[in-house]
């Protein structure tokens, strides 16, 4: 039978999102999540074999699967996933979930203070706690930011959790987060990695938009200053707040590159 694969690989991925959860999807079907990140992308077609095990999942047949008017029982599931789960199965994020390299940024997992300029407490640098983790062939992170009060700073004012995708393209690393405890901010940032053993410093820039009444936008220099592949200390955790440019904590290496013109 002559199939149309672009017909294929569009059912591929409407099923998934019908079934909501792609990463169970390859571990009972004994496939690399990249590899089926470029199925759902329209790069790679799957194999004969792959294709069957496909079928037997879902419990249809071939002619179903490169039937372009085929529609599943209850796909209109689909509308109660929400906005998330659409986004994370469609074809754009798909293709960028494909193009990351995920070989070189194994090497990356582990525990980093990144230091970049405050958007909120000008003049100061913000040096927080970022952890990349790996999971179920996706690299994700979380960034943890603390305030100290202005009045006593010994005592926390406010903090900033962020959650974030991780991707590898072209050999440079791309961070993208969303803070869940406001829910007010998304922040991007790019490093160029200099993969030498032992690896210590990535440089790159942060930007977003300002989490304060004036909604300002902002980008700085920022370093990640890796500090192993180790679960975070209560040390790491007090040492995440706000410090003056001059503080001495601060790296020579990471003074020099975010002060730097």
């Amino acid at each position: 039978m002559e199939i149309n694969r672009s017909v294929v690989l569009s059912n591929i991925r409407v099923l998934s999102l019908r079934h909501g959860n792609v990463s169970e999807i390859c571990r009972q079907l004994l496939i690399n999540r990249q590899q089926f990140n470029k199925y759902l992308a329209g790069q790679h077609f799957p194999s004969r074999s792959n294709l069957a095990a496909i079928t037997d999942f879902f419990g249809i047949s071939l002619q179903d699967l490169a039937d372009p008017n085929f529609r599943p029982a209850a796909l209109d599931v689909i509308a109660a996933l929400g906005g998330h789960a659409r986004l994370l199965a469609s074809e754009p994020v798909a293709s960028l979930l494909a193009t990351s390299d995920a070989r070189w940024l194994g090497t990356l997992v582990g525990v980093y203070e990144k230091y970049h300029y405050s958007s909120i407490c000008r003049g100061d640098v913000v040096r927080s706690l970022l952890r990349i983790t790996e999971r179920d062939g996706m690299f994700l992170y979380s960034n943890y930011e603390a305030f100290p009060s202005s009045a006593d700073p010994r005592h926390i004012e406010f903090t900033f959790r962020y959650s974030g995708v991780v991707l590898g393209i072209a050999g440079r690393l791309y961070l993208m987060d969303f803070e869940r405890l406001q829910a007010n901010e998304l922040t991007f940032s790019i490093f160029a990695p200099v993969l030498r053993k032992p690896m210590r410093f990535l440089v790159g820039v942060t930007s977003g938009i300002a989490a304060n009444a004036g909604r300002e936008p902002y980008c700085s220099k920022a370093v990640l200053d890796f500090r192993g592949n180790v679960k975070p200390t209560r040390d790491m955790i007090r040492r995440a707040s706000i410090v003056p440019p001059d503080d001495p904590s601060i790296p020579l290496e990471v003074s020099q590159h975010i002060n730097s013109q």
